[in-house]
Order: C-alpha cells, then structure tokens, then sequence
C-alpha cells in the first residue's frame, strides 16, 4: 500500500506540474534525437549532450513511445513518461529500506521499520525530485544505493557491476569512488586469502567499467569509445567552475551560491582552494572511519558512503542542488541498518533541507531571481545552508561513535497500545479561567480596535457613472493644494479648468484611487471661478487648503463641497484605503448599493461580511475594516478554546490566547478589509469542530456526535465561501474524519456497521451537501442585484476565478515563496504613509508573528520527529496533518504568492507550540517558558507596533525594524 501509494502520488505530480525547463527540454530532445536518429548519430558537433550514454536509451524509449502515440512535448502525459522509470526506482528505493531495516541485526520493529518505509516513499526531497522537478535522479541512485547494500553484504562483484551501472547513467558516481576503493581495500584487509581478494578488487574494477562500456558502444563505436567517454565525464565534471551551483551547503552558508571559484573565500583563499582543503578533510576522515572500524570489526559501506556522500555535497565546491540525492537514501539506508537515532534525525533533517533547497530553486527558474541573488533567496540559501551543515554535523557524531566503539543510540522504547485509548474528559471551566478569557478578549478589542480608523468620511458623491457632470465653484480665498476623495471607477477622470477654459488640474479615476484621499498642488487665487468635470467615475469630495494647511471657504461646488466637515485634518490610512482594501473593500461598497461588483475573483462570503460593517458605520475606514477587525478578536477566543480541548490544559490555551492577541500577522491582517482573515477563523473553527468530533466519536460513539459534525460542516462551508483556501482545509478535515472511524473500529465496540452508516450519511451531508449550499448562499447579494442571476451564472464564476488563479501571471515586489513563509522572511509592505514631515516614517507590513511562526515551527519539528520515530500521539498526528494539508497545496502554486497566504497554517505552528509545552514532563518549566514566550511576544509587540499599525516614528526607529534585509518595509 505504501508503495503503490507512493507510486501513483509520484505520477499525479507528474501530470499537474510542469517540470524543471531546462532538465525537461533536454530529456525530451535527447529522447527525439536518439529515437529518431539512432545512437550512432547522437552525440554530433556542436549538440549539447552533458549526460553519458546510460539514460538515454531509456530517454529514446520516452521518444521512441510519444513519435508512435503523437504525444506534444506540452502534454501531460510526456511528463508522465520521463517520470515513470524514476518513480518506479524511487518505489525501490522504499522497498530496499524496508528490506535493509527487516534484515538488520540491530532489533528494528515492524512498526520502525514501516514508519522509516512510509518516510521514504513519501519522502519530500525524493518527491519533488521526480513528481514535480522531474529528474532521473531515482534511476541513478537506485543502482548506487544498491551496491553499497551489497557491499554491506560482502557480495563484492555484483556490487561493482551496480556502480558500473550507475556510472553509465551519471558522472556524479565518482564522487562515491573513493567509498568503492575503501570496501575494496578493506575486503583486502579482511580477507585471510589476499590473493583472491585482489583478484576480486581487479575483478571488479573491470567489472565496474563494464556498464558505462556497453551503453557507450553503440554511441562512439570501438575505436573512439574510451576516448569519447573520458571526454564525457570530465567534461560534464568540470562544466560548471562555481563555489556552489544553488546547492544550499556550508559554502552557500559562507555566501558561496554562483561565485566563481578563483574569487575569494576565506582567509584570502579562493573558493576552489576552500573545497579542495575540505575534500582532503573529507577523504582522510573516510580512510580513518574505515580504518577504525575494520580493526574494531564494524566496517560499513553503508554507513562510509552516507557519510562521504553528503560530507562531499556540504563542504565541497561545484556542487548542484540535487547531487545531495544519494546521500540522503544512503543516510536513510544506514539508519535502517543500524537504527540509531542520529542517523534518522539527519536523514529526515537533510531530507527537508534537500527539499527547501530544490523547492526554491524550482519556483525562481525564469524569474528575475533566477539566480538567487535577492535579499530573501539569499537568506534562503544561507539558512538552509546552516541547517543542512548541523545535518551533517550530526551525521558525523553518528558515524564517529560508530566506527570507533559499534556504539549506537537506538529509538527509545514505547509500549505498544493493544486499542486506542478513550480520551480523557475535557476539564470543567471554572469562573477564573472564563473571567481570563473575556478579560484577554475584551483586552484585545482594545488593542485591535484602536488607531483603526476615521468613522467619518464623505458618503455623498457626485455620481458620474457612465456620463460627465460638472460643478462650478469660487474659491473665497488662494489656494496651495487640492484634495481629492474618489469613489467608485471603472475607468475615468476628473478635470478643472479655470474661467478661460484653461486646465488647472486633471486626474485619471481608475480602480486604484478609490476612497483614498490624495493632496495635489495647485497656485490659485482668491476669486479664482472654477469648472469641476467629472466623467464616468464617482467623487465624493474636494477640499482646497492654503499655504498653513487650512481649508480653503469655496462658493458653489454642489455634491463635491457640501461635506467640508468630514474632510481629515491629514491623510493616511485612518482614512484612506490602502493595498487590497481598493479591491474587497470597494466590493463590499458595491454589494451593499447593488452595484456591478469589481472584484470576483474570490467567492463573496468575505465582501459580504465587509459589507455588514459598512452598513453598520458608513462608508468609512472603521466600517470597511470592522467586520475583519471583530474577527480578528473572536480569533483569540476560539484558539484558546481549540488549544484547551486539543491538550486539556487551560494554562496552555491561556498561553496560545495571549501569544495570539499579541501575534503580528493577526494584528495587521485583521485590520485591513480584504478576506483572509475570515478564511483562517473558518478554518480554525472548523478544525476545532472536528478535534470535537473526534475526541465524542471516541468516547460516545458516532452518533452522539453529530452536533460538531454539523458545526464542523458549517465552518468548512463558510471556510469555501470566504476563500478557496478552505478548500485545503477539507483535505485535512477529511483525513482526521476517516481516521477517527478507524480508530473507533480498532475500540472493537458492538454496532460499529450503524457507526459507520451513520459517518458515511453525515460525511456527504454536512461535509458536501451543507458546504455547496453555504457557498451558493454567499452569493445572495448578486441575486439582490440581478434578480435573473441564475446557478448557470453562479458557475460561471467559478469557471471565471480558477481561470484566473490558474492563469495569473502577475509578480510584485512584496511576492514571496512558501519555503519563505516558514521563518517570515519576505513581510508584505501593505502601506507607506506619504505624507509626513522630514525625518518621520510610517509603514504597516503584515510580518511574522516570531514567537508563533519561529518557535512554533521548532514545535513543528519536533511533533514530526516524534511521529516519524514512533513516539508520536494522536494529538500530534493531527495538529501535524492540519497544518500539513493547510501548507502542501500551496508548494505546488506557481502564481504570485504572499506571507499572508500562510496565515491559516500559523495556526497550526500556535496548536504545536501550546502541545508541546502541555507534554513536557516538568510542569513548573513548561509555565515558565510559556511565561516568558508572553514575555518576549509581548515586548516585540511593542517594538514593532508602529510597523503593524502604521504610527508614525522617528525614521532611525523605523529603519532600525528592517532586521533582516529581505523586509524591506520603510
């Protein structure tokens, strides 16, 4: 099951992504090339070829197959035919683990021995790798790996003949060569017939030639065969002279990525003198480990050559991305081999590393940062960098206190459970935990709702919606600037003009100057008789103001001067729209007015909401913002709930509210009118519901449940309907709602068949039926409008929104990628305010939280660890697979994306962070820490406060908030 999973997850990635360009370009002209021109014509003048003979005939099978099918280079069902033979090879991959760790001597259990299977058939490095990059990588390391294993077996001939095979297929096996001739001098070594067993070590060195020979035949003919394959591999070798080739290493920690190697490194050094140093390193470690460990008697090729092979990709130069590949299944090979948790630490550490690393990559091919140059793909790569270096460095411990003493740390013990457990019944709330909680709420609103915004504006506009109306004023006294407050557009313009027909001032209304006031200078004098010309655009207001900044008295001017009391006394955000406020906010004005609505490429339910505030408090920066900022309150409450039923702590959820009402993203998305807020409290309330279900389907039964199956089922409709990002949420609802039925049945309780039925009925109503008629009933407001809208009209809008998402091809300068979201380092710059004096700054950027988003990561890490080595909890396990379901899709989203976008999936870093502190064995220091992550959230809140709220500071505050160079807000 694993392995046809793993199989079929590998080729559906195949089918919806694209590829790596390059890589694909090549495999598929090799394969047309070759099958349409046989191999004797190959490898012609001038064509680029870097790889050796030993792919390609598969390569010109591929070609072979789409010429005789008429399959396009651009179908689908090409990427599914170069990903098949790698895929089927990483599938073996798995298997060999499972293999390696049920042969062991070490006591691996079934149930390691599967968790270990199941991360390396899912593993995300080896996923991306083929399913969404597309490279051959699995089919190299397959052979690769194998020897090695064989090697471990003392089974030496076959084993040369699998590195020869993998030779034949890559140039990177030599870099494994040095592990080869260690095993075979150690054989030397061990063997008590030295003559036989140098007979085996020239054997199979000749052996080893073999493959890379008879691909290459046909390709070079007899007589230019050798010399046409020595140019072939040093060629490729030695084709890329940089300290590091986007491969996120030690060198790329040191500012390496794309440096040539003669420039400097370190110390005066370059860097090809730098990695040459480091490969001797490398190398004389590997003679040591091997010579200590044939002399204790605990000689592993598997553990040597995961050992050397990522020792190579961390410290050596001219390294790729991808050459880390072996070495992690070799990681993973040798943890199964010797079950030592440091080799699994490292392996599933270098795996997410690895992963990172492809990912960015990947997602910056054909952008301007294709080079990984910016501040953020920097930090990235430096980063990443460090942490695959603290893999290696750990691997290192591994392999030192095993080569020397046969010392390893197994997995520590846990007891078998014989049936899932009952949960424990959730704490009585006492009055003191109810009065915290209003308290912390009440204190929020507070916070959240201050410095919001002006509840005055003008409300009556000149409205000049497809034709052009005009005003005539005078102004009572001179004037230095004009101030202009716009409504709604689709694209026109406002014009003055004085007495003589002369144009005083001109000004284009489109989308992006509604309800945003603008000051504008202008010289006129007292008298001065004025033509306002307003064409199909509407325009609340216009204020004159002199030389001192008052308000300038005018005669005349009808509907854009009859409101001079609802003009600011400054402009900024308290009264003006800013970022995609032009977008929802604007909709939210035109649902409630019955107006053609703007912005359709989101469903409705948020603009509604929207809407409900303007109507509530007018058209004004505190109704366009009250419904997200309320929100944003009852978010604190409903974690502190989530987290209190998840753990059944009450400190620990007092713990996770507090850190939330302080949380940055929080605070400043829920202060803007657009919608993600409202998508991540439906997906949050939404999974409260199913912990709910979960724990009553345990302790009750399935139909005891069925209130938190409905609500559940009304959050995951309203999650749809404020954004489709609910749909990602589903996913995760729908794993937790299946394997709680597993667990019930595993209780082995009598009538579990009506249990059953009875989850089945309730899972297609409440979890489809319900949702679709939320989601249809969220589009009320366009029925309001047009009474002939019809669900033909309704499912044009979504045919409409994912034709849009789908095809977007936007960028921004604030855009960042998901493996950036992890450690917040690309903030999205909502808002600058322009107009303040010298030496004052005001900005408000949606930031990481660092308390939540940075340690709640770590957390994350940790649950993972824990679930991978079989010391995990159902807890765990599904604040895991939420988060997870929440992040993953959006791996996959080649469009513009933004840190908010990880907003919902922040939750999830809060839920681990609270669960890791409810688990910890010493109490008291669990309230400690939590004490003092309330203290530092708090303190940072502070700091940074200005930054999130948009309050003006003295500029040296202000740049002092840009920590990081990839922020860039100010």
């Amino acid at each position: 099951m694993l392995l046809g999973g793993a199989l079929l997850l590998r080729l559906v990635l195949a089918l919806v992504t694209d590829g790596y360009p390059y890589d694909m370009s090549c495999f598929v002209a090799w394969g047309d090339k070759l099958a349409a021109e046989g191999p004797a014509a190959f490898y012609s003048e001038g064509y680029f070829a870097d790889y050796p003979p030993g792919y390609l005939w598969v390569l010109g099978l591929v070609g072979a197959i789409r010429a005789a099918l008429h399959i396009a280079y651009e179908s689908k069902w090409t990427y599914f035919l170069l990903a098949l033979v790698p895929s089927l090879c990483d599938c073996g991959l798995a298997w060999l683990v499972y293999r390696t760790a049920k042969c062991s001597s070490r006591g691996v259990k079934e149930h390691t021995a599967l968790v270990l299977t199941a991360f390396t058939a899912f593993n995300p490095l080896m996923l991306f790798d083929t399913g969404v990059w597309k490279q051959i990588d699995g089919a190299f390391a397959l052979p690769l790996v194998l020897c090695f294993v064989l090697l471990e077996q003392r089974r030496y001939l076959p084993a040369a003949v699998l590195y020869g095979l993998a030779l034949a297929i890559k140039p990177q096996a030599l870099l494994f060569g040095p592990v080869l001739a260690v095993c075979y001098l150690a054989a030397i070594a061990l063997e008590k017939d030295r003559l036989r067993a140098f007979g085996r070590c020239f054997g199979g060195a000749a052996l080893a030639l073999l493959p890379p020979l008879l691909t290459g035949l046909p390709f070079f003919g007899v007589v230019q065969l050798i010399p046409k394959l020595i140019d072939k591999y040093t060629g490729t070798m030695s084709g890329y002279p940089y300290a590091t080739i986007n491969a996120f290493n030690w060198l790329a920690a040191l500012g390496g990525n794309w440096k040539g190697q003669a420039d400097p490194a370190l110390f005066g050094i370059s860097w090809q003198q730098l990695g040459c140093l480091n490969i001797l390193l490398v190398t004389a470690g590997l003679a040591y480990f091997a010579a200590r460990s044939v002399r204790g008697g605990w000689f592993s090729p598997l553990l040597l050559a995961a050992y050397y092979g990522i020792g190579i990709f961390t410290l050596a130069h001219c390294m790729h991305e991808r050459y880390m590949v072996p070495g992690v299944l070799l990681t993973l090979l040798a943890a199964a081999h010797w079950n030592d948790i440091r080799l699994y630490a490292a392996g599933v550490g270098l795996s997410l590393t690895g992963f990172i690393n492809l990912a960015t990559v990947y997602s910056q091919t054909g952008t301007n940062d294709e080079w990984l140059t910016s501040a953020t793909s920097s930090t990235v790569a430096v980063l990443t960098g460090l942490g695959e270096t603290v893999c290696f460095v750990l691997l290192i411990f591994a392999v030192w206190d095993i080569a020397r003493h046969g010392h390893t740390l197994a997995l520590p013990e846990t007891k078998p459970e014989t049936a899932p457990p009952v949960p424990a019944p959730q704490p009585k709330w006492t009055r003191r935990e109810v009065g915290a909680l209003l308290a912390l709420t009440a204190a929020t609103a507070v916070l959240s709702f201050s410095y919001l915004g002006s509840r005055t504006a003008p409300q009556d506009p000149l409205d000049a919606t497809g034709t052009a109306l005009s005003e005539s004023v005078t102004l009572d006294g001179s004037a230095v600037s004009l101030w202009v407050y716009p409504g709604i557009s689709f694209g026109g313009s406002m014009t003055v003009t004085d007495a003589n027909g002369s144009t005083v001032f001109e000004k284009e209304l489109n989308y992006g100057t509604c309800f945003s006031w603008t000051a504008n200078d202008v010289q006129l004098a007292a008298g001065t008789q004025l033509t306002v010309m307003v064409e199909n655009a509407q325009l609340f207001e216009l204020a004159f103001r002199d030389a001192n900044g008052r308000l300038v008295p005018v005669t005349g001017g009808g509907a854009l001067f009859d409101e001079q009391t609802a003009v600011p006394d400054t402009i900024s955000q308290l009264n003006s729209m800013y970022f995609d406020e032009i977008y929802h906010g604007r909709t939210g004005y035109e649902q409630l007015h019955k107006m053609p609505v703007y912005e359709t490429t989101h469903p409705p339910l948020g603009k509604d909401l929207i809407m409900v505030g303007i109507a509530l408090f007018g058209m004004t920066a505190f109704g366009w913002r009250f419904a997200g900022t309320l929100f944003g309150v009852l978010l604190v409450p409903l974690a502190w709930c989530f987290v209190r039923r998840l753990t059944r702590k009450p400190w620990a959820a007092a713990t996770a509210g507090v850190l939330l009402a302080l949380d940055f993203m929080r605070f400043s998305q829920s202060r803007l009118a657009t919608i993600d807020i409202y998508g991540t409290f439906f997906i949050l309330l939404g999974a409260y519901c199913m912990v709910w279900y979960c724990q009553r389907v345990l302790t009750d039964g399935v139909n005891r449940a069925l209130l938190p199956m409905a609500l559940g089922g009304v959050a995951f409709g309203l999650g749809c309907a404020a954004k489709w990002t609910g749909i990602y949420a589903g996913a995760g609802l729908a794993v937790l709602y299946l394997g709680v039925l597993y667990a019930r049945w595993q209780q082995k309780r009598p009538g579990f068949r009506a249990e059953f039925r009875t989850a089945a009925v309730g899972g297609v109503l409440f979890y489809v039926l319900l949702p679709l008629c939320l989601y249809i009933g969220s589009y009320l407001p366009y029925w309001w409008r047009d009474p002939t809208f019809s669900l033909s009209d309704w499912w044009q809008c979504q045919v409409s929104m994912f034709s849009y998402h789908a095809t977007l091809k936007a960028t921004h300068p604030f855009e960042s990628r998901w493996y950036t979201w992890l450690l917040g380092l690309r903030p999205v710059w909502y808002y600058r305010n322009g107009y303040l004096p010298y030496g004052m700054k005001a900005s408000i950027a949606g930031m990481a939280g660092p308390v939540i988003w940075l340690v709640g990561l770590a957390a994350l890490v940790g649950l993972l660890w824990h679930q991978v080595s079989g010391r995990g909890s159902r807890q765990g396990a599904g604040v895991l697979i939420l988060y997870g379901t929440q992040l993953i899709p959006w791996m996959l989203v080649t469009r513009c994306t933004f840190l908010y976008h990880y907003f919902p999936s922040s939750m999830f870093c809060l839920a681990a962070l609270a669960l890791v502190l409810a688990r910890m064995k010493h109490v008291d220091w669990a309230k400690k820490i939590a004490a003092g992550l309330c203290v530092v959230a708090f303190v940072l809140f502070v700091v940074y406060y200005p930054a999130l709220s948009g309050l003006p500071i003295p500029a040296w505050w202000a740049d002092a908030l840009n920590a990081l160079p990839s922020f860039g807000f100010y």
